[in-house]
């Protein structure tokens, strides 16, 4: 009888941590110099002068290797789940930069994050040349 118990405890305890809610995303600190997102996964930021992403104080990539950010409908055990953002490194790289059930809070911080590497990436290029300006 304790082994059944036991086994009921660990099957309801699985069921009940699909069901919680997941830790919000929060964008931290947003200014010229950084975007900062503390999310579950760590905190992120998006360096305008280094033009890197990094994790926890790791750099992840820098602006130019990010090829997008996407905000993608995850599933939990087969139950609806909850909004994940990440951001495509390379070909074969992705990172996760958080997630929550709010599908437009996550739009928007996905949006914001984007907007903030476009932005870096813009003003380190150089101005085209046009003949006859």
């Amino acid at each position: 009888m304790p082994r059944l118990l036991t086994s009921i405890a660990r099957i309801t305890g699985r069921l009940g941590r699909s069901l919680r809610p997941v830790r919000p995303l929060r964008i931290a600190q947003d200014d010229p110099l950084r975007l900062t997102i503390d999310s579950r996964r760590g905190i992120f930021v998006a360096d305008h002068r280094r033009r890197t992403l990094s994790r926890n104080g790791h750099v992840l990539a820098r602006f130019v290797d990010i090829r997008s950010v996407d905000v993608v409908n995850e599933t939990t055990d087969g139950v609806s789940g909850h909004w994940a953002i990440w951001a495509q490194v390379g070909p074969l790289m992705r990172v996760k930069i958080g997630d929550t059930d709010d599908d437009v809070h996550a739009s928007m911080v996905a949006g914001r994050l984007a907007a903030a590497m476009v932005t870096a990436k813009d003003s380190a290029r150089p101005m085209p040349f046009m003949p006859g300006s």
